[in-house]
């Protein structure tokens, strides 16, 4: 239904009149290739889009986007403030002894996936720098 009402509204704006027949065709395709999000390769492809259109600073936000970034942080940093605080272990330990027997296999899985995609990242980089 979204897809037909999108097509019929490109066409009577013809947004892609002023390219020509080729540069139509070429952001006809584009466009149906971007509303195709529904199998693996394509939705990879739209989120990796989209991360690096994000931090690629091209582009800067406007303010109902730098409104909506600072939301976002705000509504998750405050699920995070209040899990802490209810996960804190009561007693007479440290605050240090707390943390590590708390949230220590979190930091060191959270760790270790850090560290795995980073180096991952690092070998990716160097071998399309020798291409």
């Amino acid at each position: 239904m979204f897809d037909t009402a999108f097509w019929q509204i490109a066409q009577r704006l013809d947004y892609a009149s002023f390219m020509g027949k080729h540069g139509k065709d070429e952001w006809l395709r584009d466009i149906d290739r971007r509303q195709r999000n529904v199998v693996f390769p394509d939705t990879v492809q739209n989120e990796g889009r989209l991360w690096r259109n994000a931090w690629s600073g091209q582009q800067s936000l406007n303010f109902a986007q730098w409104a909506g970034v600072l939301v976002m942080f705000l509504f998750f940093g405050a699920g995070l403030v209040y899990v802490l605080v209810m996960l804190w272990p009561q007693g007479q330990a440290s605050w240090w002894q707390k943390v590590i027997s708390a949230y220590g296999l979190y930091i060191l899985v959270i760790g270790a996936g850090v560290t795995i995609i980073t180096l991952g990242n690092l070998r990716a980089r160097r071998k399309a720098h020798r291409r």
